[in-house]
């Protein structure tokens, strides 16, 4: 490496499980390390042990086997956190937090059971009125499962998914972004047909780490909106609330809580929020596969491929003796 070493360092990041440590590589010099350069003169020595012992004479030995320990242990933690040990430092981290932050995502299952949420963010979600699942279906084996949808912004799409519900007299919750509001006609379709609108924040930030009084606003500022816009018409109070990017913690609930509303995530969800088409069939079984009584489905209009799931979804449910509720009951 020509007088120079590689030096392990830690960064920090929120992008999955809320505190995830990532592998960085800072390339310095031995002059970084206050070691001087050797002034030697290889043809001198016959035998490489002669060498050795010139080098290590001419270095500040304490220097450099203080720097070999470090990256010693360093390469032994890496390894561990390679092994595995990524997820349990990070919950470790979390668990002494004094507000972890739960980012949402579940352990899906085919046995028509509710799956099992991030370690804490049930109790969480129920503690501040919170939800992931109608637990009065789900205890009674009810099968009963309820829609609700993401909305950032428009793809094209969301008529055609209004039409399908309206066919089938569905009733869901649209979670909608400050964005949004500017699709009068769509928005006013959402409301005269009966469905209920939720709280998706009006900028879609990552909310936990916002300081308090940003996060506050960013709830704020949609309802507010929403009501100078389409209060008159909607005519009743906002309950519902989504956390953008599934992620929140104790503060986030407790405010929407002293707001009125309630949080609602969900028990089913594929990857369908991006601009490319995805398969239908293979995505509508899949939801089907994971059903269970008191479901609260995550669906994203961005693509083409919503409605056609929808299409096929909705009759395989029908079919296993599963009725679709209104969402805004919950």
């Amino acid at each position: 490496m020509d007088n120079e070493v590689y030096q392990l360092n830690y960064q920090t990041t929120s992008a999955t499980s809320g505190l995830v440590d990532k592998l960085g590589k800072t390339r310095r010099g031995f002059t970084n390390l206050n070691v001087p350069k050797p002034n030697v003169d290889v043809s001198k020595y016959t035998t490489i042990f002669e060498y050795c012992k010139n080098f290590c004479t001419s270095y500040n030995m304490k220097k450099i086997l203080i720097s070999i320990a470090a990256l010693v242990m360093l390469c032994v933690t890496c390894g561990s956190l390679i092994n595995g040990g990524i997820v349990s430092a990070g919950s470790a981290l979390l668990a002494t937090s004094p507000d972890p932050v739960i980012n949402w995502g579940l352990t899906p299952n085919s046995r028509e059971v509710t799956p099992e949420a991030p370690k804490g963010g049930a109790e969480l979600l129920r503690k501040h009125g919170g939800m992931f699942v109608c637990d009065a279906n789900a205890e009674a084996g009810e099968k009963k499962v309820y829609f609700t949808f993401d909305l950032g912004y428009e793809a094209g799409f969301t008529g055609a998914v209004l039409d399908i519900l309206k066919e089938n007299g569905i009733k869901a919750t649209f979670f909608l972004c400050g964005n949004y509001l500017q699709e009068d006609e769509l928005v006013g379709r959402m409301i005269s047909e009966g469905h209920t609108i939720g709280n998706h924040t009006d900028r879609h930030k990552d909310l936990p780490r916002l300081g308090f009084d940003a996060m506050r606003k960013d709830i704020k500022d949609f309802d507010e909106k929403f009501y100078a816009k389409f209060g008159e018409v909607y005519g009743k109070k906002m309950t519902q609330f989504r956390p953008p990017q599934g992620r929140f913690n104790e503060k986030v609930l407790k405010e929407v809580a002293d707001q009125g509303m309630k949080t609602m995530m969900w028990s089913i969800a594929i990857v369908d929020w991006g601009k490319t088409a995805i398969p239908v069939k293979p995505n509508a079984d899949k939801i089907a596969k994971r059903i269970h009584p008191g479901a609260i489905i995550l669906f994203h209009i961005t693509n083409s491929s919503m409605p056609e799931i929808l299409k096929q979804l909705i009759p395989q449910l029908q079919e296993r003796g599963y009725s679709i509720g209104d969402a805004g009951s919950l």
